[in-house]
């Protein structure tokens, strides 16, 4: 079990407006697109290596978990939206913890429904990655205290880090209502 009150799994520390604004919002409007541009290129790149990959998972039995891996150490080291990319949120709300934690609870009860009333046992509704920039100002440990309510558990194969990217899955049992 984690220990919440770590502090790697409290909030981010609150970045200064100064900072924000002078310095990292001028780097997000200029390298930010052409973050994306590289990602993209290297997720067709990846996808391409994903097929190839697919044809030795079918003639090899068990090696689908290592392929797993594989290709989630490969694409997930680049995030999407780096760490250090001011959002529209960010720059509003930063330090905003109750903000946050009121996003964190949408989230999770969402995707908890999503799951729940699902008539198939979908494995990707099954699984929540949520960024830095999504819980910043609640914290992981507030995510996991959260999701753990709802039958969320960190994800057994995917890693998670709780400065960067939380990897959740759902145990897929709906939750009993004593309130009824």
């Amino acid at each position: 079990m984690h220990d919440y009150n770590d502090p790697a799994w409290g909030p981010l520390p609150v970045r200064p407006a100064v900072l924000r604004w002078l310095l990292l919002l001028p780097l997000t409007l200029l390298f930010l697109p052409l973050w994306w541009v590289v990602w993209v290129f290297f997720a067709v790149c990846f996808y391409g290596v994903a097929s190839v990959a697919q044809l030795i998972v079918y003639m090899v039995p068990g090696a689908e978990n290592g392929a797993v891996r594989v290709l989630d150490a490969t694409l997930s080291r680049m995030p999407f939206v780096p760490l250090w990319c001011v959002t529209p949120v960010a720059l509003i709300r930063e330090g905003n913890t109750a903000y946050y934690q009121a996003r964190v609870d949408r989230r999770v009860e969402k995707q908890t429904r999503r799951v729940e009333t699902s008539q198939h046992s979908h494995e990707h509704h099954r699984d929540l990655d949520l960024g830095a920039h999504f819980f910043r100002g609640s914290g992981a440990g507030y995510v996991l205290r959260v999701a753990s309510q709802h039958g969320w558990n960190l994800h057994p194969l995917l890693r998670s880090h709780p400065r960067r990217r939380l990897r959740l899955r759902h145990n897929g049992r709906p939750r009993s209502n004593f309130g009824n």
